[in-house]
């Protein structure tokens, strides 16, 4: 691994943490049927650790033309300016894998004009596409939105995309990639960021090894337990809201 800055974990780290692991409960409530009313998402918005390219954002009830819990964000870019749309559910993944230094840039498909949102460290590569992350798509199939979607590069709610195998992609004529990202190389990557951040923090500690993050204390598994618990309830809240919506709940 190569050596890593060290990020230091102060007081705001901690409560974007706390927000997320609260949202992360209220939402499991939420599916359990505990909860009668979606979790709140306003201590996302201004939640961030250190190293987050999250810029604004802000709750609201449509965009795009789809009426459903958004929240309304920009990446920090030198070009694109504009704000991309997110499930809250998703976004409190997005906040989790910034954590060990990670952050989103806007990174341009091989074979699309359009600026998508992806998940990087320090560097531009490698990265992974936050669309992919969002709808769990395989390593053999490719990510795409809806016949009526507008602009599908700004909007990053599951409701609007879906995932077609890489075969189907190529009998239609299109080019894609051999084999691409998914889930689990990115959560993977964002554990070998949040070790490399044990491993600066080691070497800055005269006492001894760094098990647990400064400030956070938070090991390695713990995160990424962590993370896999958060899309795991992103998902189910994304089913539980697909159900309200057609009148089953």
């Amino acid at each position: 691994m190569s050596k890593q800055a060290v990020i230091k974990y102060g007081q705001s780290a901690i409560d974007a943490l706390a927000a997320c692991i609260a949202y992360l409960q209220e939402a499991e409530d939420y599916i359990d049927g505990k909860r009668a009313s979606l979790p709140n998402a306003e201590p996302l918005l201004e939640a961030r650790f250190p190293t987050s390219t999250i810029l604004s954002a802000s709750a609201i009830d449509r965009a795009k033309g789809v009426s459903w819990p958004t929240i309304s964000a920009k990446i920090s870019d030198s070009v694109a300016t504009k704000h991309r749309y997110f499930d809250p559910w998703y976004f409190a993944v997005m906040l989790l894998l910034e954590l060990p230094g990670g952050r989103f840039i806007l990174a341009k498909s091989k074979h699309q004009e359009y600026a998508y949102a992806a998940y990087a460290g320090q560097t531009v590569q490698p990265n992974f596409y936050l669309r992919r992350i969002v709808v769990n798509t395989p390593s053999w199939a490719d990510t795409k939105e809806g016949k009526h979607s507008d602009g599908a590069h700004y909007d990053y709610r599951r409701t609007t995309l879906h995932w077609i195998s890489k075969n189907a992609v190529r009998t239609l004529g299109k080019p894609t990639r051999r084999k691409s990202s998914n889930r689990e190389t990115a959560v993977k990557f964002a554990v070998e960021l949040f070790e490399k951040q044990l491993i600066a923090h080691h070497s800055r500690n005269e006492s001894g090894r760094t098990d647990k993050l400064p400030g956070l204390n938070l090991a390695a598994l713990d995160y990424e337990k962590l993370l896999w618990v958060a899309l795991y309830i992103a998902d189910g809240m994304h089913e539980k809201y697909l159900r309200l919506r057609a009148g089953n709940v």
